[in-house]
């Protein structure tokens, strides 16, 4: 879909352009801190394994005054009720698979005709057929405590409950200089079936961790660093034999290893089966000069927190802020996105 046609005037609402790149650098230098480079632009609305929008506002000289951008990305979803509930028993529902918006680089110019008329302008725009009848019920964002306020007046966004990482020093994480057997891990900068397979045996609704979405995510993104860690299983796997291995990625930020994704099929003792390949993952990265590391909460019901306290993972300071959108952007009854979907620090970071 492109941008609904505008009367002439001071705005109009447009795809973004090449000719935007300077002026969307200092627009998001100005609201991010960053500006965006053409490369990552480039990586992240056309290189990306599913469909994207990046719409701009800009006046009548065609200067840029706003810019919102959705991804649509594939996952996986458990069938929910018509309230919006996912719905539970004693047998687990069958998962679907389904395209899910995320939304991302909202900003806008404080100067000229102010912040907030063209990027109101744009998001409604942008959300007026979002999600579609194929999509998830709801679109999902981790927008700024001041973008939030700003969707619940005007688009009728609403608040999830905040994620607090976890964090702690990999000192006292690392596993002893004599490593037990079989704790070996695989480490490299990209992936393939395996990490997909990972992600399969968990079993939990959330994005799609393809190896073609993993690939585009990590490895292919400009002016970053990340490492994948393929995890062994210590003890036994699964009975049918599947999920034997696990999938941790890190993204080195200073001397902050940021736990981007962790993916641990179940276990009957988790602690056993992945506290060697975690410790082992602490060292490498230790060893890489690294001195702190950042995961996200694990899902409930997993049975890892255990072993990340253990790991000295701590909840950190700064909640991170989510918020959601149902269809129509309706503010009444509960919220439309179902609460056993998992989130991870991935997302967060394709901002």
């Amino acid at each position: 879909m492109s941008p609904p046609e505008t009367p002439p005037g001071r705005v109009r609402l447009r795809p973004t352009a090449a000719g935007d790149l300077p002026g969307l650098a200092g627009l998001f230098a100005g609201g991010f801190g960053h500006p965006l480079s053409p490369e990552e632009g480039e990586w992240k609305y056309r290189r990306l394994p599913g469909e994207s929008r990046s719409w701009v506002a800009v006046d009548g000289t065609g200067g840029v005054l706003a810019h919102a951008g959705a991804l649509r990305l594939s996952a996986r979803l458990r069938p929910v009720a018509s309230g919006g509930a996912a719905v539970s028993g004693e047998t687990a529902p069958t998962s679907t698979d389904c395209g899910i918006w995320q939304l991302t680089d909202w900003v806008g110019s404080a100067t000229g005709v102010g912040l907030r008329p063209p990027l109101v302008a744009l998001g409604r725009g942008m959300l007026a057929d979002l999600p579609g009848p194929d999509d998830a019920p709801w679109i999902f964002g981790f927008p700024s405590e001041r973008h939030l306020r700003l969707g619940e007046r005007v688009f009728g966004y609403r608040r999830l409950p905040a994620i607090m990482p976890l964090a702690g020093d990999l000192t006292g994480a690392a596993e002893p200089e004599r490593p037990a057997a079989g704790t070996a891990v695989g480490v490299s900068d990209h992936c393939d079936g395996w990490a997909e397979a990972a992600w399969e045996a968990c079993a939990i609704a959330s994005v799609r961790r393809s190896a073609a979405f993993l690939n585009w995510r990590y490895h292919a993104r400009p002016g970053r660093y990340y490492r994948f860690y393929r995890l062994p299983r210590t003890g036994p796997a699964r009975p049918d034999g599947g999920g034997a291995e696990g999938l941790a990625v890190f993204a080195f930020v200073g001397r902050l290893a940021r736990g981007t994704e962790l993916w641990l099929p179940p276990a009957e003792d988790p602690r056993r089966a992945w506290g060697p390949a975690l410790r082992a993952v602490a060292r490498d990265l230790a060893g890489a000069g690294l001195e702190r590391w950042e995961l996200w909460p694990p899902p409930v019901g997993a049975g890892l927190a255990p072993l990340l306290r253990e790991l000295g993972l701590r909840p950190a300071v700064e909640p991170v802020v989510m918020g959601c959108r149902g269809r129509g952007g309706a503010t009444a009854g509960p919220s439309p996105a179902d609460p056993g979907f998992q989130y991870s620090m991935g997302d967060f970071d394709l901002a």
